[in-house]
């Protein structure tokens, strides 16, 4: 019993540390958002010597374009988080329940895109050939992107339901469509609201896709903003700093209030079956 309570005392200061050094960059960010331009451009963990808390926040609205990043980050987020559970649970739902060489073709090569990395350049190359616009590309991009865990949570999750309640709605005179969306989809409610956060998380956050299709200021995305505080010759490091807390934030805010869906989403399709 002793070395029990050791063991859990060593973990348990483990995860402290852990758990500090993640909130160490947190808290610079933070704290750099209210200093005046030449002590953020120091990046250190100092407290500011004078605290310019309306200041900055009030100046990077102003001159950063925030609404209409926050506009286009709301139209693009919203469009591929529908489009992706749409899509997603009902090819999650056909691969799991048609057990043909096909399906598991494409099963597995839904799974390689667990791990395949994203060709960024050849993309925009293949967008440019379709003479897609920017903004429909990074769309189409972004949901091909999160579509093969979004489809493996799915199937996990599918996999514990019983096919007899294919069979009873068949006997009823169900459709397909019908069978899914009035009796199979609303049993995946769990497991929808963890895809709907993480591909929120997922795409709002983006960086590496967004800044090669939605490359001008008119289309920036909220993350991208950023970039309207670095010059030629000298960077707003305190407005950065302060567009970086003011990017996150929805981010955040979403993340503590759901967090407990994510956890019981991503578990449930696991323990059942």
């Amino acid at each position: 019993m002793r070395k029990r309570k050791i063991r859990e005392a060593i973990l348990n200061l483990v995860l402290c540390l852990c758990a500090l050094i993640i909130l160490v960059p947190v808290f610079m960010v933070i704290i750099n958002s209210f200093k005046n331009g030449t002590e953020a451009a120091r990046m250190n963990l100092a407290l500011p010597t004078t605290w310019h808390i309306a200041e900055n926040y009030i100046e990077m609205v102003r001159e950063g374009g925030i609404f209409r990043g926050l506009v286009n980050s709301t139209v693009i987020t919203v469009i591929c988080v529908f489009f992706l559970i749409v899509l997603c649970s009902t090819m999650a739902f056909v691969l799991e329940r048609r057990k043909t060489c096909f399906s598991k073709v494409i099963n597995m090569t839904v799974i390689f895109g667990l791990v395949l990395p994203l060709q960024i350049i050849p993309t925009y190359f293949v967008c440019n050939f379709l003479h897609l616009t920017h903004e429909i590309a990074a769309v189409f991009v972004l949901i091909v992107a999160n579509m093969s865990f979004t489809v493996f949570l799915y199937t996990g999750f599918i996999k514990s339901i019983p096919i007899e309640i294919d069979e009873s709605a068949w006997m009823d005179g169900a459709s397909h469509t019908q069978l899914f969306f009035q009796i199979i989809f609303p049993l995946l409610q769990p497991v929808t609201i963890t895809a709907v956060i993480i591909n929120f998380m997922a795409v709002w956050n983006d960086f590496g896709i967004s800044i090669y299709f939605l490359n001008s200021a008119r289309n920036y995305t909220l993350p991208l903003t950023v970039y309207n505080f670095f010059g030629n010759h000298n960077s707003d490091w305190q407005l950065v700093f302060a567009n970086v807390v003011l990017s996150t934030l929805p981010v955040a805010v979403v993340y503590l209030m759901l967090q407990r869906h994510i956890i019981s989403g991503m578990t449930s399709g696991a323990v059942k079956g």
